[in-house]
């Protein structure tokens, strides 16, 4: 009886040390009759890789890191146990990146053409092609800490600039932008009497251009008749002479007089289009002035100035809180 008790604590305890064993050899990924594949990558940074981490393709778990060693030239070269069916890319490259908020990190292998579109990380992939083909090229991601803190500075940066916003845009910056305002409609109203007043003036000018034209017609008429009276009791060669100087000098006079109605016509069509664009222009700024519409109402009204600097505390409240308690917004998972 004694012998049999202790035959079935050896068998327990050689049961016991075969499970220890598989486990072993299973939580190493280690698989008994098949041959895996090594291969080595080139990196200039490996972040927080370590021994053990686990590599994917495509997400699914192909193998792990074996060792770390350091190579020539400061560069580091890492030692890669993959199984033995798994289907690797064409042309590799290893990129490190972190794959938990906990400090886990892990590689993935891609093909060198559908590298991550990071100047940096195909930076770092296109020096470990120049330094030698024998091993993949290699480059590594920044840690998922690095990037929150950059977040959190870009979030300080956005609070810094939003409270000068609030800083900068008050109730008095309002009432200038509307004082502002009074004094172009005051302006405005001003050049509208003075182009009133120069399009009077212009026209009495007009006026008085056209009765000089035309006393001059009838003076030029005038001195031909005289000149033709004289003609019949004098020499006809002579006189004809002198009439024709006389009319082309009355031509020359009734020209110069036609551009004067001219250039007077035109300037008094332009002062009215002036007078017109201003008057307009007047009754809009008055409308702005009395309130009508949606710029006179965002002058006389604070409403939006308040929403606004409402909207600015509620964002850098959220921009806190997201820094305070990030996992409430964003979640990660490894598997």
């Amino acid at each position: 009886m004694k012998r049999a008790n202790e035959t079935l604590v050896g068998a327990a305890v050689l049961g016991a040390l075969a499970i220890m064993v598989a486990g072993s050899i299973w939580l190493s990924q280690a698989r008994l009759g098949r041959n895996d594949q090594i291969a080595e990558a080139r990196f200039r940074n490996i972040g927080g890789l370590q021994t053990g981490n686990p590599i994917f393709v495509h997400g699914v778990r192909i193998g792990r890191v074996e060792a770390i060693l350091l190579g020539e030239r400061n560069w580091v070269n890492v030692r890669f146990r993959i199984k033995g069916d798994a289907h690797l890319p064409p042309h590799p490259a290893a990129i490190i990146s972190s794959t938990t908020l906990f400090g886990d990190w892990g590689v993935d292998v891609v093909p060198q053409e559908e590298l991550p579109d990071d100047p940096e990380v195909r930076k770092e992939v296109a020096d470990a092609l120049a330094a030698g083909r024998e091993r993949w090229p290699g480059a590594s991601l920044p840690a998922i800490g690095e990037l929150t803190a950059q977040a959190g500075r870009i979030a300080g940066d956005i609070a810094t600039i939003a409270g000068r916003v609030e800083a900068a845009f008050d109730t008095t910056s309002a009432r200038r932008l509307q004082g502002a305002f009074v004094d172009l409609s005051n302006l405005s109203r001003r050049m509208s009497q003075i182009v009133l007043h120069q399009q009077e003036a212009l026209t009495t000018i007009g006026a008085n251009l056209d009765t000089g034209t035309a006393s001059l017609a009838r003076g030029a008429a005038s001195l031909e008749r005289t000149l033709r009276r004289a003609d019949s009791a004098t020499s006809h060669e002579q006189l004809q002479r002198i009439l024709s100087h006389t009319d082309s000098v009355t031509t020359d006079l009734q020209q110069v007089a036609a551009n004067l109605r001219a250039v007077s016509g035109a300037a008094a069509a332009q002062s009215q289009s002036i007078g017109r664009i201003l008057r307009n222009t007047d009754s809009i700024l008055g409308r702005v002035e009395a309130g009508e519409g949606t710029l006179g109402r965002l002058t006389r009204d604070s409403t939006l100035y308040t929403e606004s600097v409402q909207a600015v505390r509620s964002l850098r409240e959220m921009l806190q809180d997201m820094q305070r308690n990030p996992r409430r917004y964003f979640s990660f998972s490894v598997f």
